[in-house]
């Protein structure tokens, strides 16, 4: 077992194991692309291995963003640690999620199991994970994206040497089933962004000018987002540095209560129909 960070994140190899539970591995896979899918994933996740909360990210070249969360009694709990864990930028004392944002290999799944206990930072150890007891995460790629699900065990003792097996023989496949997701999931917020949402770079600023607290400069970034401008061109557009225009990407998304870029689309969806609403009335 290869160290990456002494005492914090170990690497797991391969091991034979049960297999992963068949019926929910399929209940998984009719619900991606729904809202269904982040509770689906958690329930087999909780038989594979006895798992409390599950999150997944997307990885960027810039941050990771959240794909779904799941919690064991149905709640947000998940979906709150980590937008805390997002909008903070903790995930940047996160061995395993830094070395998955870097160093991930290109035809490598890793399994890496992470001493919570032996974390430093408070706002890991006490906003992100409080009475959590044991955390392995999957990380690999799919097609031309990387993904990493983070899966957690609250105050009921660690994940036993079995239940890890199944994680490492069922690592490939799920992240398989999580690129599933994102692409269908994506589709149908692309769908809905093309039904004359987007007319204009101009409109789209405007309309969160408008309807939301954001600063010029911060609705000026997420309207470029929205339009699907990378950082670096973002920043030549509006004649900053690519660090300015990350700073008021994480003060807007901090403002919203998002974490992400899919979280930014859905939720301007919304704010759309208020938008013509006014527009029409005007």
């Amino acid at each position: 077992m290869a160290t990456l960070s002494p005492g914090t994140c170990n690497f797991i190899p391969p091991a034979g194991g049960s297999p992963t539970p068949a019926r929910s591995l399929v209940h998984a896979l009719e619900a991606t692309g729904t809202d269904r899918f982040g509770a689906t994933l958690l329930n087999l996740l909780q038989e594979t291995c006895g798992a409390d909360y599950c999150a997944v990210f997307q990885l960027g070249p810039d941050a990771p963003s959240e794909l779904v969360t799941g919690s064991h009694d149905g709640s947000a709990t998940a979906h709150a640690r980590v937008s805390t864990y997002l909008q903070r930028q903790t995930w940047a004392k996160d061995p395993a999620m830094v070395y998955a944002q870097t160093r991930l290999p290109v035809h490598q799944t890793l399994l890496m199991r992470v001493d919570v206990s032996d974390i430093q930072d408070e706002d890991l150890r006490e906003a992100v994970w409080p009475r959590i007891r044991d955390r392995v995460v999957i990380a690999g790629r799919s097609g031309r994206s990387a993904y990493s699900v983070s899966i957690l065990r609250e105050g009921r003792g660690r994940f036993t040497p079995d239940g890890i097996g199944r994680i490492a023989e069922s690592a490939q496949v799920l992240i398989s089933v999580l690129a599933k997701h994102a692409d269908l999931s994506g589709a149908v917020l692309r769908r809905s962004a093309q039904c004359d949402v987007f007319r204009s770079l101009a409109d789209t600023q405007a309309c969160l000018t408008a309807l939301t607290p954001l600063a010029r400069r911060e609705a000026e970034v997420c309207a470029r987002i929205l339009h699907g401008l990378s950082t670096r061109r973002i920043a030549q557009d509006l004649g900053v540095g690519a660090e300015t225009v990350k700073t008021f990407r994480k003060l807007a998304y901090r403002r919203m209560g998002i974490g992400s870029e899919r979280e930014l689309l859905a939720w301007y969806l919304g704010l759309q129909a208020r938008w013509r609403t006014s527009e029409a009335g005007a």
